[in-house]
């Protein structure tokens, strides 16, 4: 299938719309829950549920085949493979569920840490209970119906927010998170059932099939688990549950802009770069289209954590957080810049050449670890440089391949980013010096005061500028121009006949 370069770009854009308001609406709920719970838990609650999720972690990526990309991508996919998509990760969960169960005391005593055994019990049971979803929500990707999609989250992470936060103020310690993550997957698979009327049964005849092209997202999946998690095993060992606790709501913080704005316009951009696969000049059309308007939403989100990371961590956290601030900032630079490199990997995989994204990742896991373990004495704060050390080494590595395969050259590539990256530049000139200028964040009632103050302040200079330049450059068909566009047309609509 060869589509129409307009109506995929206008689905892309559709897509990512959706599944933007929809994240936006899920950090609202993460947010709220966010602030409750680091109040009512200690950082070494979080730590322990950390060290638990290692394992859970690893399991799950073990068994992310990544059949939701490979059926996407395949345009004459059919029952055999959704009927054996869902039979493998079955089985998976099962079989997840009893290398837990085995698995418990071993892990205990390695973070000598006796209250894991039964927290990893419990995550046995989630493992079991994930791999019964039902496939047939995959067909609102591939048919690029993302309004269906975002119901699913919503109603899935709301349901898991009044869970969470009812045993938050019952218990009061880590089984809050613990019970907040099994509810999450139960609901997940009955809402599955209830949403589309596809029921799979028990079949194994497309696994060849399925499996070429699936075991390489299956490695990626570990490779990033180890650059992602493998620091979680040498912090939790190495300096403890509180040290652990504290780098990764750190990690959490820092990634909000990638998380919430790069993710929904990457899950709504993969089928529509499947669509136009075939067509190299239109692929490259496409993915220029993605990465102008990833930069243009999420690099000033990203760099606006970098500059505000201590009045965020005191609004958001509290004063006992404080030592997650420099955290925050070197874990934010690297978040920023992590935005290449996910528009590049969705390419790798669309063109049928994952391997190359697992070439990336091992680059960038032999860099990161011993780094990082090297670093680890002079604090969590240095340590987390080795992720912009190895980054360093992986972005260019990829965008030079890239380049080459679609025919990029670097003024169609400066064409799509100066303007973002100078409107960014200008607004985080513009925050460092509006700081001072609001006296010392000694508290979180001043911090939520600065807070209500620059964010709005940083965006009216981010959207003024990039206004300015875009009317510099002479109004270029650009996603400032469809940005503009579609936003005079709902105002029109919006008017009173």
């Amino acid at each position: 299938m060869n589509a129409p370069l307009s109506s995929v770009n206008r689905s892309i854009a559709t897509g990512a719309l959706w599944l933007v308001v929809f994240k936006f609406a899920e950090r609202g709920i993460g947010l709220v829950s966010t602030l409750i719970l680091a109040r009512l838990l200690l950082p070494a609650d979080f730590g322990l549920v950390a060290m638990a999720m290692t394992l859970l972690a690893v399991l799950e990526l073990i068994g992310n085949f990544g059949f939701d990309h490979a059926i996407i991508r395949k345009p004459d996919a059919d029952r055999l493979h959704y009927d054996t998509a869902w039979t493998l990760t079955v089985m998976h969960g099962l079989l997840s569920g009893l290398v837990l169960v085995a698995l418990a005391i071993p892990l205990a005593g390695f973070f000598n840490e006796p209250r894991l055994k039964s927290v990893i019990y419990v995550l046995a049971l989630i493992a079991a209970v994930q791999g019964l979803q039902n496939i047939g929500l995959v067909m609102f990707r591939k048919q690029m119906q993302f309004r269906q999609d975002v119901t699913f989250f919503l109603v899935k992470k709301v349901v898991a927010f009044v869970a969470t936060m009812w045993l938050a103020f019952t218990f009061r310690n880590y089984w809050a998170l613990v019970g907040g993550t099994l509810v999450s997957r139960v609901t997940g698979v009955v809402i599955s059932f209830m949403m589309h009327p596809y029921r799979p049964r028990l079949c194994f005849k497309a696994t060849r099939d399925l499996l070429g092209f699936s075991r390489w997202i299956m490695v990626n999946g570990l490779l990033g688990y180890l650059i992602e998690r493998g620091p979680d095993y040498l912090i939790g060992r190495l300096a403890g549950a509180t040290s652990l606790g504290v780098f990764r709501v750190a990690h959490e913080v820092s990634q909000l802009p990638t998380s919430e704005l790069l993710f929904p316009i990457m899950r709504a951009a993969y089928p529509g770069y499947s669509l136009v696969a075939r067509d190299a000049e239109k692929l490259k059309a496409t993915y220029l289209s993605v990465q102008e308007a990833v930069l243009l939403l999420t690099l000033p989100a990203a760099v606006g954590v970098i500059v505000l990371a201590e009045p965020l961590v005191l609004a958001l956290l509290g004063p006992k957080w404080i030592d997650a601030i420099p955290v925050v900032r070197v874990l934010g630079v690297y978040g920023a810049i992590k935005m290449f490199q996910s528009t590049n990997n969705a390419i790798f995989n669309v063109l049928g050449k994952p391997y190359v994204n697992t070439v990336l990742a091992a680059l960038e896991c032999v860099i990161v670890l011993p780094l990082l373990a090297l670093l680890l004495s002079h604090g969590l704060a240095t340590a987390a440089w080795s992720y912009l050390a190895a980054l360093a080494v992986a972005v260019p590595t990829a965008m030079a391949l890239l380049s080459r395969q679609l025919g990029l050259r670097a003024a169609e590539r400066v064409r799509v980013t100066w303007r973002p990256l100078l409107a960014t530049g200008v607004m985080a000139a513009a925050l460092e010096m509006a700081q001072p200028a609001l006296g010392l964040v000694s508290s979180t009632s001043n911090a939520v005061i600065a807070l209500a103050t620059l964010i709005p302040g940083g965006a009216i200079v981010y959207a003024g500028t990039v206004f300015v330049l875009w009317y510099a450059a002479g109004k270029p068909p650009s996603a400032e121009y469809r940005f503009i566009t579609a936003t005079t047309a709902r105002v029109r609509r919006m008017r009173p006949m």
